[in-house]
């Protein structure tokens, strides 16, 4: 009897481990460094990244390997579909319609039909990260084809790092790598996210 109690917990265990579905607070701020490779370029960066959920909207600022940091800024407003590219030093602004649904951008959360696909630590001991990893995919109406990996922290579902792998139509391939790093939970700076009179002209 004991043994099938044992059993019993352990498949309950892995069921909850194997189950996706989990996201991060739902207002952060955090750094993303981003590494894009394909057959013709290889692109990198390090971007400021204000997320906040509730209002579905996130801001993109700088590029600090480009001596660009706080200069430009991008607001992603799914609420009203509308994307604002903001230069700041030069108070000018452009804006452009956005497409597909708020949670499905920067693959902050990990979806329900994510897999489990193992368990890691950085660092030892007791200063150890846990973390959980899962797999998924997902397919775009223009064709794409994303195959999807993911590193969260155990305990909050914090990104670490995510890796996508795309195929396009014509069947051209491309990775995409995406760090966290300097993860703050909650907005430090909700004026960053306010939409200048310039652009809203």
């Amino acid at each position: 009897m004991i043994l099938q109690v044992v059993l019993l917990l352990a498949c309950l265990s892995g069921a909850i481990v194997s189950t996706g579905a989990c996201c991060p607070p739902s207002r952060f701020n955090a750094f993303q460094y981003v590494t894009i490779v394909n057959s013709t370029t290889r692109t990198r960066g390090l971007y400021y990244m204000v997320y906040d959920g509730p209002n579905e909207r996130y801001l993109l600022t700088g590029d600090r390997l480009k001596n660009l940091y706080g200069t430009t800024r991008v607001i992603y407003d799914y609420k009203k579909g509308i994307a604002y590219n903001i230069d700041v030093q030069k108070r000018s602004c452009t804006t452009f319609p956005l497409h597909g649904k708020f949670e499905d951008q920067e693959n902050v959360c990990v979806p329900r039909d994510a897999v489990y696909t193992g368990r890691s630590a950085y660092g030892f001991d007791q200063g150890a990260l846990h973390s959980w990893s899962y797999e998924y995919n997902r397919t775009h109406p223009d064709g794409r084809h994303q195959n999807i990996e993911t590193t969260v922290t155990k305990e909050n579902c914090i990104p670490i790092v995510t890796t996508t792998i795309s195929t396009d139509a014509s069947g051209g391939n491309s990775l995409h790598i995406l760090g966290y790093n300097d993860f703050y939970p909650g907005i430090r700076d909700i004026s960053m996210l306010e939409i200048p009179s310039y652009c809203r002209a």
